[in-house]
């Protein structure tokens, strides 16, 4: 008879000839009723054999034995339900389903099966369908913990937190030891932004069972988002010594390896995921990914075909389909594409930047100019989408309005941090928080609306009861250090946003307590926090412009040249800030061809700026045969900004050096 073996099985057969033997004689595998077989022989050694790969936390050998207990007797019962079993822990609902019917065909009453079902179902999809298995009442007293666990899981798939909540409170009291059921509990406080009950909750995980695969990778998710990409790290690899082959920690592993631009190594493990599981469709994604990046648009489509349906609302999957489009010239495709990502995440500054450049290119500008109203109309807009809408604008022959945003996006000043500005009224809002106090999902509206309107009194009052109600939530302390930044109090937002990163040291806090030290003059400070964010996060944008500036500060032009080299091919020629830094950089380092060829490109991008106008001529004007355009590009820049000391110094210094 075909054995489904490994090399790796015959080394547990001595090990597991007393299992068998006191599995034979005293048929201790527990039975879901009296079943039409009670196993053979060797199906019941090969079933032992199972046990001890469980035990061994080896899944997937587990799942070969159970395999060849199955094939040595198709009726027996408790191998069916056992394989079930097996396949829900490798998240196979279709499988698990299957093995279960199989079961209740056989003569297992479904009742005792009914948790297995509500939880293949819900792996599916289904949560309407395991809802009313998982809520029925016969299911037995020893399984309702199980139940109510996946009932809370159940319950976020409907969106229905409270209903979510009041399960995992059952789950709790009647299965309080559960690893996997305080791991679902971190996982729900996390998405309703109790950061610091999240980690308790997996803390507690930890301590029940460190071995166990689905804490560690969690406990390395959670420490992901709290403190950024290398931290998490240390938790997948601890997990993949226990079991090397879990597709689903090996999955985590290799996107946060290509987060961190370790791209080498995330192919090398979505290869290794591939091998396992040939239809993983977070593979194929990293793989398309990867494709993008390099340039290859055409094999970066062909490997999202491969992804298939099962991600298509997955707002990352999303970005890179819009991305391909607009690549390919395909902008009224990837109009769809950003459309439906800015609709599920309607304050996505960067799929709002694609949309609106896509509807430009399409020939839609004013439709472009209405998705970018939200970040224009804010105090601290950047260029870039200032740029964009003046572009817009002008290809709507309304060039007033469009200067307008052009001289804001000349200045490359960002402003002060903050919020969306509200769209609905400030009396509804008010209304509505008075009616929610302790929901902050009205309330933070709210506060953000009195921000704006400039109430900051006001503002700094529900901010603070938001935050003392919710102490484990990161945004609420931001609230405040933002309110109180706006009131000039700035040790008082560096205590605030210090609570904040504590729980979640994200980019907003890092970009936040950054500006902060500096306001203070505490430079050191600031940059021991860039430091140590970056130590996570080596591949961050935001950080990495920082560390630029820093170095340009500090006059290490070639570090500085580096790092903006750097970002320049990973974000193009478009930003302005980053090619008037390279100007600098060159400046410093005295290569003047370079200097000039990063002011070119950055003049293209934005003719009316200051900055660049001064950068640029500064660069002309170490050519003996461009002095006369130095000269007139440090005129215009004075001439926007008259006031402006430095660069009537550097116009003087040209002139009478010419």
């Amino acid at each position: 008879m075909l054995r489904y073996v490994t090399g790796k099985l015959a080394e547990y057969r001595k090990a597991c000839a007393l299992a068998a033997l006191l599995v034979l004689s005293l048929g201790s595998i527990p039975t879901a009723i009296l079943a039409a077989s009670e196993g053979n022989a060797e199906a019941r050694e090969a079933f032992a054999m199972a046990l001890q790969y469980r035990a061994d936390r080896d899944i997937r050998s587990a799942r070969i034995e159970l395999m060849n207990a199955i094939q040595a007797d198709p009726e027996w019962i408790d191998a069916r339900v056992a394989q079930a079993e097996v396949l829900l822990s490798l998240f196979d609902g279709i499988a698990a389903e299957a093995e279960l019917n199989w079961a209740v065909q056989l003569g297992s009453n479904r009742a005792a099966v009914r948790h297995l079902y509500g939880h293949a179902l819900y792996l599916q999809g289904e949560p309407q369908k395991a809802r009313d298995e998982l809520l029925a009442d016969d299911i037995p007293s020893e399984h309702q913990g199980y139940a109510a666990r996946i009932m809370g899981k159940v319950a976020l798939q409907l969106g229905d937190q409270q209903l979510a909540g009041q399960s995992f409170g059952r789950a709790m009291e009647l299965d309080p030891e559960n690893p996997d059921l305080w791991v679902d509990i971190a996982r729900f406080r996390a998405a309703s932004g109790d950061q610091a009950g999240a980690t308790n909750a997996v803390d507690r995980a930890v301590r029940i069972d460190s071995q166990n695969i689905r804490v560690l990778q969690y406990r390395g998710e959670l420490l992901r988002s709290q403190f950024g990409l290398g931290a998490a790290l240390p938790w997948f690899k601890r997990a993949l010594e226990i079991d090397p082959n879990d597709v689903s920690v090996l999955t985590e592993y290799a996107a946060t390896l290509g987060d961190m631009g370790r791209m080498t190594e995330m192919l090398k493990l979505v290869r290794k995921i591939i091998s396992l599981d040939g239809r993983n469709p977070r593979a194929f994604f990293m793989q398309a990914v990867l494709a993008a990046r390099a340039g290859d648009y055409g094999l970066a489509r062909r490997l999202m075909h491969q992804v298939g349906g099962s991600m298509e609302n997955v707002p990352a999957v999303m970005l890179v389909q819009g991305i391909i489009e607009h690549r390919e010239g395909n902008y009224n495709a990837a109009v769809d594409r950003f459309s439906r990502l800015v609709s599920i995440q309607p304050n996505n500054r960067q799929a709002q930047n694609l949309l609106a450049r896509s509807l430009y290119l399409a020939g839609s500008p004013i439709d472009a100019v209405d998705v970018l109203q939200s970040q224009v109309t804010r105090s601290g807009a950047d260029s870039y989408p200032l740029w964009l809408a003046g572009r817009a604008l002008e290809a709507n022959d309304q060039r007033g309005e469009a200067a307008v945003f052009l001289n804001r996006a000349a200045i490359h000043s960002r402003g002060n941090e903050s919020a969306f500005l509200p769209t609905v009224p400030l009396s509804v809002l008010r209304g509505a928080a008075q009616r929610s106090a302790g929901d902050a999902r009205v309330v933070v509206p709210y506060i953000r609306a009195l921000y704006d309107a400039g109430d900051y009194s006001a503002a700094l009052v529900e901010a603070k009861r938001l935050q003392f109600a919710n102490p484990g939530a990161s945004d609420a302390h931001i609230l405040v250090a933002d309110v109180a930044t706006a009131m000039g109090n700035v040790d008082e937002a560096v205590i605030a946003l210090e609570q904040a990163r504590a729980i979640r040291f994200s980019e907003p806090v890092m970009l936040r307590l950054v500006e902060a030290m500096r306001s203070k003059g505490a430079m050191q400070s600031s940059s021991h926090i860039l430091a140590q964010f970056l130590t996570h996060n080596p591949s961050n944008i935001a950080g990495l412009r920082w560390l630029a500036h820093a170095h340009l500060e500090t006059e290490s032009w070639a570090i500085a040249a580096h790092i903006l080299e750097n970002l320049r091919k990973r974000i193009g020629e478009n930003d302005a800030v980053i090619m008037a830094g390279l100007i600098e950089a060159y400046i410093g380092m005295g290569d003047v061809e370079k200097a000039i060829e990063a002011g070119e490109v950055a003049y293209r991008v934005q003719p009316s700026s200051p900055v660049i106008s001064h950068l640029y001529g500064l660069a002309l004007a170490e050519d003996d045969a461009r002095k006369q355009d130095a000269v007139s590009l440090l005129k215009k820049a004075v001439a926007i900004m008259p006031d402006n000391a430095l660069y009537q110094k550097s116009l003087r210094q040209v002139r009478e050096a010419g």
